[in-house]
């Protein structure tokens, strides 16, 4: 049993997941595989997820259910190490795609805390575009627990940006004139929509999980006004292999922000029902229902 945060930490967030960098992929995963069945791996973030989805849909086996959380997480983190120190190559030989970009210029990509979604911006660069990934900034006063997380999260932002080819989009009240700056300029729009906000004028309802759920409105808001494509996407991970699944809708419809947060909840809800593991927000998973409500949330 590992009893110090900063040792748990420096553990699961660079040395177990860093072993990506160093060893053929399949090796590594079978390590993941056997690593994520120890409870001391992410322990404060399964346990907060577990308390979260027992609100909606208590897993059958807990045990089952954590080991699963928890091989999302390190492939997530994973993947950080692997965008930076793989090719091209390793995408082609571990990723399958279902669906096509845009063959617009520019396009808005809209997708969600689930799964392992770097690979995804690295396929849009290898496809001749350039990504602008819209995040939320880094404070050192969210982040609780050790330095390293923090250190872990401005680490993430930073190759993150190198996946897309282009710099961030930083969220605030200047973002929507630098999203609509950059779609002008070429670049192409990645949001995630999964996000609660403090706002609660600036938010749209919709049904998830079987409960009235609040979303930001400003990429919505976006998508509807830019006239440039909208598309959907996920990328999922086999937690027997390794392999990951990226799945691109064709163009959504975009003829009102509620029509189109619909579809994305939508989704969304069929995605956690078909893995619900691989949703990183099942900690927080209460504030989505809470409408103004916005907790900050730990880079791991």
């Amino acid at each position: 049993m590992v009893k110090y945060p900063g040792v748990r930490d420096f553990a699961g967030l660079f040395l177990l997941p860093g072993l990506a960098a160093i060893l053929p992929w399949r090796l590594c995963f079978r390590i993941f595989h056997r690593l994520a069945g120890m409870d001391f791996l992410y322990r404060s973030e399964v346990e907060a997820a577990l308390a979260g989805v027992a609100c909606f849909a208590p897993p059958v086996d807990k045990a089952a259910w954590s080991k699963a959380s928890r091989l999302v997480w390190l492939v997530d983190h994973a993947d950080l190490y692997l965008s930076r120190f793989r090719s091209d190559a390793w995408l082609y030989r571990n990723v399958t795609v279902t669906g096509d970009w845009p063959v617009d210029d520019n396009f808005i990509a809209i997708t969600f805390h689930w799964g392992t979604g770097m690979w995804a911006l690295r396929h849009m660069r290898a496809h001749g575009r350039k990504v602008s990934v819209l995040v939320r900034g880094l404070e050192r006063a969210s982040f609780s627990g050790t330095l390293l997380r923090y250190v872990y999260g401005k680490l993430r932002l930073l190759v993150t940006a190198q996946a897309g080819g282009d710099c961030l989009t930083m969220a605030g009240s200047k973002s929507l004139y630098d999203m609509k700056r950059k779609l002008k300029g070429g670049s192409c729009i990645v949001g995630l929509l999964d996000v609660p906000t403090d706002s609660p004028r600036n938010v749209l309802a919709a049904q998830f999980l079987g409960r009235t759920a609040y979303f930001p409105r400003g990429l919505l808001f976006l998508a509807v006004n830019s006239g440039v494509p909208v598309v959907l996407y996920s990328m999922g991970v086999d937690r027997n292999t390794g392999h990951r699944h990226l799945v691109i809708s064709d163009p959504l419809t975009t003829h009102s922000e509620q029509a189109l947060l619909d579809t994305l909840a939508g989704r969304l809800t069929e995605l956690v029902a078909q893995d619900s593991p691989a949703w990183h927000h099942w900690g927080g998973v209460q504030s989505f229902f809470q409408k103004g409500f916005f907790k900050a949330t730990d880079a791991s």
